[in-house]
């Protein structure tokens, strides 16, 4: 939508000729609605502080990230428009000028203007953020350059964005088993009393455990170490730090929590 501000009235303006007529006059704000989303104003315009009803009333609306000024200024920008309206709804209105402010008009350009990359890569990254994900990686799997966005790269990244999202479902248990196996057809399974048990964790052991989280749809290292020292109940940087008795008890507590599964 194409239009000149200049061509429309300030608010501040309507003010300097509402307390050049009025200076015993008043003018109530107040909000209407508020939410996260949106904040809705009211305006009264008293022509003497002692009336006891306003000459007009106005109200304006503004919806919070609508545009980069709404992300601090929503509520601002809402108050300042009522009062526009307010002004206009009682004699204030332009005889020359359009009748919206010029703030009322700046709302408008700031809903109808395309959004810049920089306002489409601050919302990408918001929304990676409460999900988890890596916006390197979503746009890499995407095939976008993070730095170039365009409106029409957006679907791509939005696919991208929702596949990534989606967390693997639980291998069924009979899967699992096999899975393990396959990996470890050579390995043993450990008797119940483990000879050194202080002793470093076998490769078998950790390859074995490896193989379990793997199978389970942890394939992140650094959770795969999170979820062990868990179930170890102490901290560790790395499964090499286990012990043979640590790796054993981690090993039985993935096979239960498999069965229960």
């Amino acid at each position: 939508m194409r239009f000149n501000l200049d061509n429309y009235e300030t608010v501040e303006a309507r003010l300097a000729k509402f307390w050049e007529d009025c200076p015993n006059g008043q003018i109530f704000t107040s909000i209407y609605h508020y939410d996260d989303k949106r904040v809705v104003f009211k305006a009264e315009v008293y022509k003497d502080i002692n009336d006891p009803r306003p000459v007009a009333t106005g109200f304006a609306e503004e919806v919070r990230d609508a545009s980069p000024v709404n992300r601090t200024s929503h509520v601002e920008n809402a108050e300042t428009s009522s009062i526009g309206r307010a002004l206009a709804n009682w004699r204030y209105a332009s005889k020359t000028q359009p009748r919206p402010s010029r703030q009322e008009m700046e709302k408008v350009q700031r809903m109808t203007e395309p959004q810049s990359d920089a306002d489409l890569l601050t919302k990408f990254r918001d929304a990676c953020a409460k999900s988890g994900l890596d916006p390197q990686d979503v746009a890499k799997s995407a095939g976008v350059d993070l730095y170039e966005l365009t409106n029409e790269s957006m679907p791509k990244l939005r696919d991208a964005f929702k596949k990534m999202q989606q967390k693997p479902e639980p291998a069924p248990q009979e899967s699992f088993v096999e899975n393990v196996k396959a990996v470890f057809p050579e390995a043993k399974e450990e008797e119940p009393q483990i000879k050194d048990p202080g002793a470093k964790a076998s490769p078998a052991q950790l390859g074995k455990l490896r193989a379990m989280l793997m199978a389970n749809g942890i394939g992140d290292r650094a959770k795969q170490t999170e979820t062990i020292a868990e179930i170890v109940n102490r901290p560790i940087t790395k499964l090499d730090m286990l012990t043979k008795g640590e790796a054993n008890v981690a090993i039985k507590a993935l096979e239960a929590r498999m069965t229960r599964d």
